[in-house]
């Protein structure tokens, strides 16, 4: 096994910049609102939201973005070059998603393929094995619980930030990225990131 492979990202992790990540698409699937969290477990040392207006901690489920299985579709985003180090930083990052293998989904960006053309391998100087994350079972249950109890929401700054990480990389990476995304099933609220006990911007 290479000891270079590579995250692709579709989401937040899009706003990771990095020089050496290799624009392009992960077949078969489409981006869907489809992983949550409960902002009321956990201590303060836990990740949690809070309410921007009250500066409580409400008791809702935050979602996020995920992937969803779909032939003949894709998703766009960035390949991200991780090491063991990197890798295993990551999956501490993602509580709330595991990692999978899609080397074979992979379709690096060259301009002129279509989303519907057989994945093509990384290029020969590129030779290691792409992951990325997907909602757990037990995160797209709360997602599921969330939505028929109507108490889930989405972090209006985590949208913002995901369109923003898109809109970096083009008008045209941030077009697709609309047009491969589902439409937010949940109401956005202004909330505050509290990771290790500190606000995050």
């Amino acid at each position: 096994m290479s000891d270079l492979h590579y995250v692709f990202g579709y989401a937040s992790l899009v706003a990771l910049e990095d020089v050496e990540a290799l624009s392009g698409r992960l077949n078969g699937f489409r981006r869907c609102w489809g992983a949550a969290m409960n902002n009321w477990e956990g201590g303060e040392g836990a990740k949690h939201y809070l309410d921007r207006a009250s500066g409580e901690r409400p008791r809702i489920r935050v979602a996020y973005l995920d992937l969803c299985e779909k032939a003949g579709l894709f998703v766009n985003g960035l390949a991200l070059p991780v090491d063991a180090d990197r890798l295993a930083a990551l999956d501490e990052r993602e509580i709330n998603y595991e990692r999978v293998d899609v080397s074979a989904a992979f379709q690096p960006a060259d301009g002129d393929r279509v989303a519907d053309t057989a994945p093509t391998p990384l290029p020969p100087a590129s030779p290691g094995r792409v992951f990325t994350y997907v909602g757990t079972e037990a995160a797209r249950e709360r997602c599921r619980r969330g939505l028929a109890a109507g108490d889930c929401f989405v972090s209006r700054d985590y949208v913002s930030g995901v369109q923003r990480a898109f809109a970096a990389l083009g008008e045209e990476a941030s077009a697709e990225f609309d047009h491969t995304t589902d439409p937010l099933p949940f109401p956005e609220r202004n909330l505050t990131l509290i990771l290790d006990g500190r606000a995050v911007d």
